[in-house]
């Protein structure tokens, strides 16, 4: 298992104008008048926190375009190879950035930030033991942020989120000698694990702390809204998460928003996000970026157009090959029909004991349709024994179908069924 560091050791509407100024607009500036590699990787380097701090996709674009400007310059700059691996993991194309993450350590294996890349790019093509060495490695050379967050990464995913949590912690105390971003982008993540263990007040406080160093960040914004939601504060959680689509308008965020709609009784807003999802989606692809497997997952979630959700599905797995993109397959097929297909991938979802309540839930759901209860009973209440307010849609659905299979003649009597 992969080593921790020691302590000291090293309103949807009015977003549309802005939607589609960010999403469709494939230059997100203008090169260097008189470029050299250098200046070109410089230039890179300012779009791809451009593209973390904004959420908008074009800088990506524009990142890509300076470092392939660079290689054509000089194919053998040292910064220029470093920098295209980066840049490929902002666009999806993993299995690209692995190679060129590897071609950089070829030339610098004592470079920290090529273990980095290196370690992202096989956790997204799930190559998970490799993943681990590349991260201990990176550990070795460089402890501080960039090492911990990805091994924190590794530990959640491999069911020790209390030991995740730990480490993200160590990394946050290393993120205070930094930009405030970069401390907000660490704090974030340390309140997701926080909330996926089912703990949202210590989630609230981390993600306010986030918005206290960074004020407006979109994606602290959208965290304190899941955790709003979970302590039952849905008036809140809908005004964070709308102005965190004000903000970064993407397909997630979207359909959260309509989610939180729904729970509050507003089907008609709901409605009104939930068909903004697809426009995102479309305008994203436009500008040469995807969201497919969140609108695979919400098409599942929401019953509408299961054959596109599949579609989306396989697509990304044609792109990665991770545990959250089985789970989002085993999702879409359970939604098309085939519940011995999704079993297959909902056991690939779990095989790493990842302490993520939606895997469990959608395997008590398949095991339900499978006509397996006492399977599908053991799933969903360790769906909710991880989290009991997961997902403001699907959890309580869960919540219902466990009822129903623990006393299914009283489920008979009163006329319940699960959505």
């Amino acid at each position: 298992m992969i080593r921790q560091p020691a302590t000291g050791s090293r309103r949807p509407p009015a977003a549309m104008p802005v939607a589609v100024g960010l999403l469709i607009l494939l230059a997100a500036g203008d090169l260097p008048a008189s470029p050299t590699p250098s200046s070109l990787v410089e230039e890179a380097s300012r779009s791809m926190q451009k593209a973390r701090e904004t959420g908008d996709p074009t800088w990506y674009v524009h990142a890509r375009a300076a470092v392939d400007q660079a290689l054509a310059m000089n194919t053998a700059d040292y910064g220029a190879l470093r920098a295209k691996a980066w840049v490929l993991l902002g666009m999806h194309e993993f299995a690209d950035a692995r190679a060129a993450a590897e071609q950089a350590l070829a030339l610098e294996p004592d470079d920290f930030m090529n273990w980095a890349n290196l370690t992202d790019a096989l956790v997204e093509l799930g190559d998970y033991p490799r993943a681990v060495d590349a991260a201990d490695r990176l550990a070795g050379l460089h402890p501080g942020v960039v090492a911990y967050t990805r091994v924190a990464g590794l530990q959640a995913l491999l069911g020790n989120r209390a030991d995740a949590i730990a480490t993200l912690e160590e990394a946050v105390s290393a993120a205070e000698q930094g930009t405030s971003e970069g401390l907000a982008w660490t704090l974030v993540h340390l309140g997701h694990e926080h909330l996926a263990l089912g703990d949202p007040a210590a989630a609230s406080r981390t993600y306010e702390r986030a918005l206290a160093v960074f004020p407006d960040y979109h994606l602290a914004l959208a965290g304190l809204g899941r955790a709003r939601a979970a302590e039952g504060r849905l008036a809140e959680a809908i005004a964070l998460t709308a102005r965190s689509a004000e903000r970064v308008p993407t397909p997630a965020i979207y359909g959260a928003l309509g989610d939180l709609h729904e729970a509050a009784g507003d089907t008609a807003e709901a409605e009104r996000s939930w068909n903004l999802v697809r426009i995102m989606e479309r305008l994203a692809a436009a500008g040469g970026t995807t969201y497919g497997r969140e609108v695979a997952l919400f098409l599942a979630d929401h019953d509408r157009d299961p054959a596109e959700a599949l579609r989306l599905a396989r697509a990304e797995g044609g792109r990665r090959d991770d545990v959250y993109t089985d789970d989002v397959l085993a999702w879409t097929l359970a939604k098309n029909g085939r519940p011995a297909e999704a079993m297959r991938a909902a056991h690939r979802a779990l095989r790493l004991g990842t302490e993520e309540a939606a895997f469990h839930y959608h395997a008590g759901m398949i095991a339900r349709a499978l006509g397996r209860p006492r399977a599908a009973e053991r799933y969903l209440r360790r769906a909710l024994a991880l989290n009991p307010a997961f997902d403001v849609r699907q959890g309580p659905t869960a919540r219902a179908t466990l009822d129903a299979l623990e006393n299914p003649r009283l489920a008979r009597a009163d006329g319940r069924e699960a959505r």
